[in-house]
Protein backbone atom coordinates (compact mmCIF):
# COMPACT_ATOMS: atom_id res chain seq x y z
CA UNK A 1 0.00 0.00 0.00
CA UNK A 2 1.04 3.36 -1.08
CA UNK A 3 2.29 5.03 1.88
CA UNK A 4 -0.01 8.54 2.50
CA UNK A 5 1.59 12.14 2.34
CA UNK A 6 -0.51 13.68 4.45
CA UNK A 7 -3.28 13.24 7.69
CA UNK A 8 -5.33 15.42 9.08
CA UNK A 9 -5.86 14.29 13.44
CA UNK A 10 -9.11 15.22 14.74
CA UNK A 11 -10.49 15.32 18.08
CA UNK A 12 -13.67 16.15 19.22
CA UNK A 13 -15.17 17.26 22.30
CA UNK A 14 -18.70 18.91 23.68
CA UNK A 15 -17.57 22.21 22.62
CA UNK A 16 -15.29 22.13 19.32
CA UNK A 17 -13.68 20.39 16.56
CA UNK A 18 -10.11 20.71 16.82
CA UNK A 19 -7.58 19.54 13.76
CA UNK A 20 -4.25 19.81 12.55
CA UNK A 21 -2.76 18.45 8.85
CA UNK A 22 0.27 16.96 9.20
CA UNK A 23 3.28 15.70 6.56
CA UNK A 24 6.04 13.97 7.23
CA UNK A 25 9.29 15.31 5.79
CA UNK A 26 12.72 13.83 6.30
CA UNK A 27 12.89 12.94 10.07
CA UNK A 28 10.22 15.88 11.31
CA UNK A 29 6.63 16.56 11.11
CA UNK A 30 5.35 19.68 9.35
CA UNK A 31 1.88 21.14 10.82
CA UNK A 32 0.31 22.47 7.21
CA UNK A 33 -2.92 23.79 8.81
CA UNK A 34 -4.55 24.02 12.25
CA UNK A 35 -7.58 25.38 13.56
CA UNK A 36 -10.97 24.75 15.57
CA UNK A 37 -14.23 25.40 15.29
CA UNK A 38 -16.95 26.04 18.31
CA UNK A 39 -19.75 23.55 18.19
CA UNK A 40 -23.22 24.54 19.46
CA UNK A 41 -24.67 22.74 22.06
CA UNK A 42 -26.04 19.07 21.97
CA UNK A 43 -24.71 18.54 18.41
CA UNK A 44 -22.08 15.99 20.68
CA UNK A 45 -23.07 14.41 24.06
CA UNK A 46 -21.51 11.65 25.87
CA UNK A 47 -18.73 11.04 22.72
CA UNK A 48 -22.21 10.32 20.66
CA UNK A 49 -22.61 12.69 17.10
CA UNK A 50 -26.33 13.81 17.43
CA UNK A 51 -26.83 15.99 15.18
CA UNK A 52 -24.68 14.77 11.81
CA UNK A 53 -25.83 17.50 9.64
CA UNK A 54 -24.13 20.16 12.28
CA UNK A 55 -21.37 18.10 13.10
CA UNK A 56 -20.49 17.74 9.29
CA UNK A 57 -21.54 21.71 8.29
CA UNK A 58 -18.91 22.54 11.20
CA UNK A 59 -16.36 20.18 10.20
CA UNK A 60 -16.78 21.26 6.47
CA UNK A 61 -16.35 25.02 7.42
CA UNK A 62 -13.29 24.34 9.68
CA UNK A 63 -11.66 22.38 6.36
CA UNK A 64 -12.62 24.78 3.95
CA UNK A 65 -11.03 28.15 6.54
CA UNK A 66 -7.90 26.40 7.93
CA UNK A 67 -6.87 25.29 4.31
CA UNK A 68 -6.69 21.51 4.78
CA UNK A 69 -6.59 19.42 1.90
CA UNK A 70 -6.20 15.97 3.26
CA UNK A 71 -8.87 13.57 2.89
CA UNK A 72 -7.29 10.93 4.84
CA UNK A 73 -8.19 11.43 9.05
CA UNK A 74 -6.82 9.93 12.15
CA UNK A 75 -9.47 10.43 14.95
CA UNK A 76 -8.53 10.68 18.70
CA UNK A 77 -11.16 9.53 21.14
CA UNK A 78 -11.15 10.48 24.71
CA UNK A 79 -14.70 10.16 26.54
CA UNK A 80 -16.61 8.08 28.69
CA UNK A 81 -16.83 5.26 25.97
CA UNK A 82 -13.04 4.95 26.12
CA UNK A 83 -12.20 2.99 28.79
CA UNK A 84 -8.38 1.95 30.42
CA UNK A 85 -7.62 -0.76 32.52
CA UNK A 86 -3.92 -1.87 33.79
CA UNK A 87 -3.56 -5.60 34.30
CA UNK A 88 -0.78 -8.42 34.72
CA UNK A 89 -0.67 -10.87 32.83
CA UNK A 90 1.69 -14.04 32.68
CA UNK A 91 5.07 -13.46 29.90
CA UNK A 92 4.72 -15.72 27.37
CA UNK A 93 5.61 -15.44 23.79
CA UNK A 94 4.20 -12.34 22.18
CA UNK A 95 2.16 -14.23 19.27
CA UNK A 96 0.23 -15.85 22.20
CA UNK A 97 -0.06 -13.10 24.68
CA UNK A 98 -3.07 -11.17 21.90
CA UNK A 99 -5.01 -14.22 22.18
CA UNK A 100 -5.27 -14.53 25.86
CA UNK A 101 -5.40 -11.01 26.65
CA UNK A 102 -8.90 -10.91 24.28
CA UNK A 103 -9.98 -13.78 25.89
CA UNK A 104 -9.97 -12.06 29.63
CA UNK A 105 -10.15 -9.04 28.78
CA UNK A 106 -13.92 -8.97 29.98
CA UNK A 107 -12.74 -10.13 33.33
CA UNK A 108 -11.35 -5.91 33.78
CA UNK A 109 -14.10 -4.11 31.42
CA UNK A 110 -17.00 -3.59 33.13
CA UNK A 111 -19.30 -3.46 29.75
CA UNK A 112 -20.23 -6.68 27.84
CA UNK A 113 -17.05 -7.28 25.50
CA UNK A 114 -19.13 -8.10 22.36
CA UNK A 115 -19.89 -3.84 22.86
CA UNK A 116 -16.59 -2.95 22.69
CA UNK A 117 -13.69 -3.00 20.72
CA UNK A 118 -10.84 -4.08 22.42
CA UNK A 119 -6.66 -3.30 21.74
CA UNK A 120 -3.96 -3.38 24.07
CA UNK A 121 -0.51 -2.11 24.68
CA UNK A 122 2.75 -3.50 27.00
CA UNK A 123 3.35 -1.04 29.53
CA UNK A 124 6.38 -2.44 31.10
CA UNK A 125 6.80 -5.51 32.48
CA UNK A 126 7.35 -7.29 36.21
CA UNK A 127 7.51 -10.22 38.71
CA UNK A 128 4.21 -11.23 40.64
CA UNK A 129 4.58 -12.25 44.51
CA UNK A 130 5.71 -15.43 43.29
CA UNK A 131 8.53 -13.83 41.30
CA UNK A 132 6.95 -15.59 38.09
CA UNK A 133 7.72 -12.78 35.23
CA UNK A 134 4.39 -11.26 34.01
CA UNK A 135 3.78 -8.60 31.81
CA UNK A 136 1.82 -5.45 32.63
CA UNK A 137 -0.91 -4.82 30.14
CA UNK A 138 -2.44 -1.35 29.49
CA UNK A 139 -6.21 -2.60 27.95
CA UNK A 140 -8.11 -0.08 25.93
CA UNK A 141 -11.56 -0.26 25.32
CA UNK A 142 -14.24 1.84 23.02
CA UNK A 143 -17.94 1.32 22.49
CA UNK A 144 -18.30 -0.37 18.81
CA UNK A 145 -20.96 1.49 18.52
CA UNK A 146 -19.08 4.60 18.86
CA UNK A 147 -16.32 3.82 16.20
CA UNK A 148 -18.52 2.65 14.18
CA UNK A 149 -20.52 6.17 13.54
CA UNK A 150 -17.47 7.77 13.27
CA UNK A 151 -16.23 5.80 10.31
CA UNK A 152 -19.48 6.14 8.77
CA UNK A 153 -20.15 10.08 9.17
CA UNK A 154 -16.69 10.43 7.65
CA UNK A 155 -16.93 8.08 4.74
CA UNK A 156 -20.47 10.22 4.28
CA UNK A 157 -18.03 13.18 3.99
CA UNK A 158 -15.61 11.30 1.55
CA UNK A 159 -12.72 10.64 3.85
CA UNK A 160 -10.66 7.79 4.82
CA UNK A 161 -10.31 7.14 8.36
CA UNK A 162 -6.73 5.67 8.71
CA UNK A 163 -6.91 5.32 11.97
CA UNK A 164 -8.54 6.10 15.74
CA UNK A 165 -6.54 6.24 18.82
CA UNK A 166 -6.54 7.39 22.32
CA UNK A 167 -6.25 11.02 22.81
CA UNK A 168 -4.47 10.26 26.19
CA UNK A 169 -1.75 8.37 25.01
CA UNK A 170 -1.12 10.60 22.25
CA UNK A 171 -0.02 13.45 24.70
CA UNK A 172 2.56 10.04 26.74
CA UNK A 173 3.65 10.13 23.21
CA UNK A 174 4.37 13.28 22.81
CA UNK A 175 5.71 13.85 25.69
CA UNK A 176 8.24 11.10 25.70
CA UNK A 177 9.29 12.65 22.19
CA UNK A 178 10.46 15.94 24.10
CA UNK A 179 13.54 13.60 26.84
CA UNK A 180 11.44 13.28 29.87
CA UNK A 181 13.37 11.03 32.00
CA UNK A 182 11.17 11.24 35.00
CA UNK A 183 8.20 9.40 36.39
CA UNK A 184 5.26 11.99 35.64
CA UNK A 185 1.42 12.16 36.18
CA UNK A 186 -0.18 13.73 33.19
CA UNK A 187 -3.64 15.06 33.79
CA UNK A 188 -6.02 15.61 31.22
CA UNK A 189 -9.53 17.61 32.00
CA UNK A 190 -11.85 17.72 28.92
CA UNK A 191 -15.85 18.81 29.94
CA UNK A 192 -16.98 15.47 30.26
CA UNK A 193 -14.33 13.47 31.62
CA UNK A 194 -10.71 14.01 34.07
CA UNK A 195 -7.77 11.15 33.17
CA UNK A 196 -4.91 10.61 35.26
CA UNK A 197 -1.72 8.14 33.59
CA UNK A 198 1.19 7.56 35.55
CA UNK A 199 4.73 7.17 33.32
CA UNK A 200 7.83 6.73 32.93
CA UNK A 201 9.98 6.20 29.48
CA UNK A 202 8.20 3.56 28.04
CA UNK A 203 5.97 2.16 31.44
CA UNK A 204 2.75 3.17 32.38
CA UNK A 205 2.05 2.60 35.46
CA UNK A 206 -1.42 3.20 36.48
CA UNK A 207 -4.64 4.81 34.67
CA UNK A 208 -7.13 6.18 36.55
CA UNK A 209 -10.71 8.39 34.53
CA UNK A 210 -13.66 9.83 36.26
CA UNK A 211 -16.43 10.86 34.08
CA UNK A 212 -17.33 14.45 35.65
CA UNK A 213 -20.17 13.86 38.62
CA UNK A 214 -23.48 15.58 37.82
CA UNK A 215 -22.76 17.58 41.27
CA UNK A 216 -19.83 18.99 39.23
CA UNK A 217 -21.07 19.60 35.82
CA UNK A 218 -22.25 23.13 35.96
CA UNK A 219 -19.29 24.62 37.33
CA UNK A 220 -16.99 22.48 34.74
CA UNK A 221 -19.02 23.82 31.90
CA UNK A 222 -18.59 27.11 33.81
CA UNK A 223 -14.63 26.74 33.10
CA UNK A 224 -14.61 25.85 29.73
CA UNK A 225 -17.48 28.57 28.77
CA UNK A 226 -20.60 26.35 27.81
CA UNK A 227 -23.11 27.74 30.01
CA UNK A 228 -23.99 31.35 27.86
CA UNK A 229 -22.51 34.53 29.30
CA UNK A 230 -24.85 36.54 31.62
CA UNK A 231 -24.18 40.39 31.80
CA UNK A 232 -24.98 41.18 35.43
CA UNK A 233 -22.91 41.39 38.24
CA UNK A 234 -24.22 38.80 40.40
CA UNK A 235 -24.16 36.83 37.41
CA UNK A 236 -20.63 37.19 37.00
CA UNK A 237 -20.03 36.68 40.73
CA UNK A 238 -21.39 33.28 40.27
CA UNK A 239 -19.60 32.68 37.40
CA UNK A 240 -16.11 32.86 38.99
CA UNK A 241 -17.34 30.22 41.83
CA UNK A 242 -18.41 27.94 39.60
CA UNK A 243 -14.57 28.22 38.00
CA UNK A 244 -13.52 28.28 41.85
CA UNK A 245 -15.55 25.39 42.13
CA UNK A 246 -13.98 23.42 39.09
CA UNK A 247 -10.39 24.16 39.77
CA UNK A 248 -10.38 22.85 43.30
CA UNK A 249 -12.52 19.06 41.75
CA UNK A 250 -9.52 19.28 39.66
CA UNK A 251 -7.31 19.57 42.47
CA UNK A 252 -8.95 17.45 45.17
CA UNK A 253 -9.33 14.40 42.64
CA UNK A 254 -5.08 14.93 41.50
CA UNK A 255 -3.90 15.00 45.37
CA UNK A 256 -6.11 11.95 46.16
CA UNK A 257 -4.66 10.09 43.11
CA UNK A 258 -0.95 11.33 43.92
CA UNK A 259 -1.77 9.85 47.17
CA UNK A 260 -2.98 6.87 45.95
CA UNK A 261 -0.36 6.14 44.11
CA UNK A 262 2.77 7.04 46.92
CA UNK A 263 1.00 4.21 49.15
CA UNK A 264 0.91 1.42 46.42
CA UNK A 265 4.29 2.21 44.71
CA UNK A 266 7.87 2.22 46.01
CA UNK A 267 8.68 4.68 43.54
CA UNK A 268 7.40 8.31 43.28
CA UNK A 269 5.66 10.60 41.12
CA UNK A 270 7.96 13.18 40.38
CA UNK A 271 6.15 15.45 38.01
CA UNK A 272 2.28 16.66 36.99
CA UNK A 273 1.69 17.67 33.13
CA UNK A 274 -1.48 19.25 33.01
CA UNK A 275 -3.18 19.73 29.41
CA UNK A 276 -6.84 21.46 29.05
CA UNK A 277 -8.14 23.17 26.31
CA UNK A 278 -9.48 25.50 28.71
CA UNK A 279 -8.51 29.76 29.42
CA UNK A 280 -8.10 28.44 33.11
CA UNK A 281 -5.79 26.31 32.47
CA UNK A 282 -2.69 28.40 34.31
CA UNK A 283 -5.24 29.00 36.98
CA UNK A 284 -5.43 25.26 37.36
CA UNK A 285 -1.70 24.83 37.42
CA UNK A 286 -1.14 27.15 40.13
CA UNK A 287 -3.70 25.70 42.41
CA UNK A 288 -2.14 22.48 42.01
CA UNK A 289 1.55 24.19 42.64
CA UNK A 290 0.35 25.56 45.60
CA UNK A 291 -1.81 22.67 47.15
CA UNK A 292 0.65 19.30 45.95
CA UNK A 293 4.26 19.50 46.79
CA UNK A 294 5.35 18.25 43.41
CA UNK A 295 6.76 19.99 39.89
CA UNK A 296 3.45 21.02 38.15
CA UNK A 297 3.45 22.26 33.90
CA UNK A 298 2.08 22.84 31.05
CA UNK A 299 4.33 19.79 28.57
CA UNK A 300 5.82 21.21 25.54
CA UNK A 301 5.26 18.45 22.97
CA UNK A 302 7.07 16.46 20.34
CA UNK A 303 9.96 18.73 19.21
CA UNK A 304 9.82 17.24 15.75
CA UNK A 305 6.92 19.04 14.88
CA UNK A 306 7.10 22.58 12.72
CA UNK A 307 4.62 25.16 12.81
CA UNK A 308 4.78 27.94 10.68
CA UNK A 309 3.83 31.32 12.78
CA UNK A 310 2.67 31.86 16.34
CA UNK A 311 -0.01 28.80 17.00
CA UNK A 312 0.11 27.01 20.26
CA UNK A 313 0.93 23.76 19.11
CA UNK A 314 0.24 22.25 22.57
CA UNK A 315 -3.25 23.04 22.49
CA UNK A 316 -3.50 20.82 19.49
CA UNK A 317 -1.01 18.28 20.84
CA UNK A 318 -4.32 15.05 21.05
CA UNK A 319 -4.65 16.45 17.20
CA UNK A 320 -0.95 15.64 16.14
CA UNK A 321 -0.22 12.57 18.87
CA UNK A 322 -3.01 10.84 16.60
CA UNK A 323 -1.56 12.33 13.15
CA UNK A 324 1.63 10.79 13.91
CA UNK A 325 0.37 8.02 14.66
CA UNK A 326 -1.79 7.75 11.14
CA UNK A 327 0.87 8.69 9.44
CA UNK A 328 3.65 6.09 10.78
CA UNK A 329 0.65 2.84 9.62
Amino acid sequence: MAKIKSIIGCEFATNEIRAVEIAKIDSTYQILAMGYIPLEKGVIEEGFIRDAESFQKAFSELMSSGGFRSNNVAIGVNNENVMMRYASFPKIDRDKLRNMVLLQAQEFIPIPINEMEVDYLIAGESTNEDNVAQYNIMLIAARRQMLESYINYFTAMKYTVMDIDSSLLSFCRGIKASGTEEKYCLVNFTDDILNFIVVKGDEISMVRSITIPDRNRTSVCELFGLNGKEEDEDAQIQSEDEIKNAINFIVSETASTVSYYSMQSEEQIEKIFLTANTPYKDDIVNELRENIPLTVAIPQMNPQVQAQGSANVNDYAACIGVAISGLEG
